[in-house]
């Protein structure tokens, strides 16, 4: 199988991206060199496209894997960082912790249109960074149209990463079409284009096929992200972003893994998604959202509902 590249930006990348919170600790029990091992795997795969961000904590795998492949990955990290020198000590942990020179990929993360002005110099220092050659390319993170659209507009930003799948799940502020027409916008822009939650923060496994055909079919996105677990999740991944039918037993492994609906510590304690469980598996303890494993059926109605992205099944 062959994995189509694209121009992401300035830079080569696979159509296909690691999501690399799946091998973070906020949800993944994988030691290092597990992890590690998961990302050459990948990459053997044709898998040239990792992302990841300061908050994931996941840094010591990807350098781990790293050690052990002949050619640099594209890498793209992102910061909440709103001041300069917070926005230069992102860029130095992410450089010293991976043992690299040069962020492919920097960029603020999960912005709206009202944050990206309050977030201005951090911005502006990453792309004086990118004028020193010390990043390739800079860009915002977004769960928002309006931020999409800012972003388009704004000539600082090279690349866009959207929250965009087929039903919208995780969308702040709109419909799947609302987004699709201002990621078209950004793109005739000259912005580049990555989408995340494709699968709607694994809610959407259950039509894995049907969301992975969906993006793929879409010419105004030059890539997608996607979290993955297993090597046979990898595989089904690949084989689908090939134009190829998965194997059976692969298709069956991927169906078949254990899942558990998973309550990010940044919940709000909103509550929304529990009026939203028929089940009654969701209670609110102490500020957060609990699940009770015996009721919950993985149904992912909950994740619609929250617009923190904080359920997600993993």
């Amino acid at each position: 199988m062959t994995l189509e590249k694209t121009m992401l930006g300035p830079l080569a990348v696979s159509r296909l991206g690691f999501g690399t919170l799946s091998l973070s600790p906020l949800q993944s029990s994988l030691t290092v060199e597990q992890g590690a091992e998961l990302l050459c795997y990948a990459w053997e795969q044709g898998i040239n496209f990792w992302d990841t961000a300061q908050i994931y904590e996941n840094y010591p795998v990807l350098r781990a894997a790293l050690a052990k492949l002949p050619q640099q990955p594209v890498i793209t990290t992102k910061t909440y960082a709103y001041t300069a020198k917070a926005a230069q000590k992102a860029w130095e942990e992410a450089c010293r912790q991976l043992d690299i020179d040069v962020l492919d990929i920097m960029m603020l993360h999960e912005q709206e249109a009202l944050t990206l002005p309050g977030h201005q110099p951090a911005l502006d220092w990453m792309c004086q960074a990118r004028e020193r050659g010390l990043i390739r390319a800079v860009g915002v993170s977004t769960h928002s149209v309006a931020c999409v659209r800012a972003a388009a507009e704004h000539r600082d930003i090279d690349i866009i990463h959207p929250l965009y799948n087929k039903w919208g799940v995780g969308i702040h502020d709109g419909t799947p079409q609302a987004m699709a027409e201002a990621i078209i916008y950004a793109q005739k822009n000259g912005k580049g284009i990555y989408a995340m939650k494709v699968l709607g923060g694994g809610t959407l496994y259950r039509h894995a096929r049907e969301a992975i055909d969906h993006v793929m079919g879409l010419p105004w996105l030059d890539s997608a992200v996607i979290g993955m677990s297993t090597p046979a999740e990898i595989d089904y991944n690949v084989a689908l972003f090939s134009g190829q039918q998965p194997a059976q037993e692969i298709a069956r492994r991927v169906g078949q893994r254990g899942r558990r609906l998973h309550v990010a510590d940044w919940c709000q304690g909103c509550g929304r998604c529990i009026d939203a469980c028929g089940q009654g598996a969701l209670t609110m303890a102490d500020g957060t959202v609990t699940v009770d494993k015996s009721k919950c059926i993985l149904c992912g109605y909950c994740s619609r509902q929250c617009e923190h992205m904080c359920l997600k099944i993993i």
